[in-house]
């Protein structure tokens, strides 16, 4: 019979989170796959028996497949674990699945705790829709287009920042989201760990308060917007509709209304409004 491959989530930080399921697949592991090799240890101890380890962390992921499924072959049953969490979310792992499963190989998890899903309860803000955009970019064009993104966002948005570069991302979306004033934020810090730390306000507000750097890794959960992109849209075909429709409106007037509500150059549309009255 040809291997498995088993996804297994593993503590964000306190070891009591680690389910006896876990346990039993990680000990009970043929050779088990690590984004850091020295993590198992720290969940176990140094005598727990643990079964070969082998690294497989984003810049070596790619170069452990032909292991993965060379095991596999010889009907091993494999276990990977990222550092802490559940690997695939924005850690390694997600190559050795697609591997394993193109393959032919069966694929299990064995779920255990995932920082979002953490974070989006400890927040306290809406959750019926949540969109997961792993690390935001860390400046330039990327950085402005992203935070751009999210102005009518109507899902919760969670990201993850390292401690050090938390601050500048929540001064960034203060200063380039419109309801910044208003709109809910919370940054969850060291979750499940002695230092858990969560901090909740408006985006403006906690801008404000954030110190320079932050230790530890963080989570960041954003509140929809207000408006949506749909409201926002159904605004503008309105305006749009009603200066069109405006009839005391001279051609020239017109057509610089409709090039600020649309971007359009407001000479193109004078010529297309002019030539659309001599077809009539």
């Amino acid at each position: 019979m040809g291997g498995v491959l088993v996804i297994v989530g593993t503590p964000l930080g306190n070891r009591e989170d680690l389910s006896p399921r876990a346990r039993a697949a990680i000990l009970g592991a043929d050779l088990l796959m690590c984004e850091d090799t020295r993590s198992p240890v720290r969940l176990f101890g140094d005598g727990a028996g643990l079964p070969p380890r082998r690294s497989c962390f984003v810049g070596n992921e790619h170069e452990r497949v032909a292991g993965l499924l060379e095991a596999l072959a010889a009907g091993s049953r494999v276990v990977y674990i990222s550092e802490a969490g559940m690997p695939c979310w924005s850690d390694p792992g997600e190559q050795l699945v697609r591997a394993a499963l193109e393959a032919g190989f069966a694929v299990d998890v064995v779920p255990g705790p995932t920082a979002v899903a953490t974070a989006v309860a400890l927040s306290g803000l809406p959750s019926q829709e949540i969109r997961f955009v792993g690390f935001p970019p860390r400046g330039g064009r990327l950085r402005t287009e992203f935070i751009a993104g999210l102005r009518y966002e109507s899902a919760t948005t969670v990201c993850y920042e390292a401690g050090n570069r938390t601050r500048d991302l929540v001064v960034d979306l203060a200063a380039g989201l419109e309801d910044a004033e208003s709109r809910d934020i919370a940054i969850a810090r060291e979750m499940t760990k002695l230092h858990q730390e969560v901090r909740r306000g408006t985006v403006a507000r906690v801008a404000a308060e954030l110190p320079e750097s932050m230790l530890g890794e963080v989570t960041v959960v954003l509140a929809p917007a207000a408006r949506g992109r749909g409201d926002v849209a159904r605004e503008a075909a309105s305006a749009v509709l009603a200066t069109v429709l405006d009839k005391s409106l001279r051609p020239r007037e017109r057509a610089r209304r409709l090039a600020a509500l649309t971007g359009e150059p407001a000479r193109e549309i004078y010529a297309r409004l002019d030539s659309a009255h001599d077809e009539e």
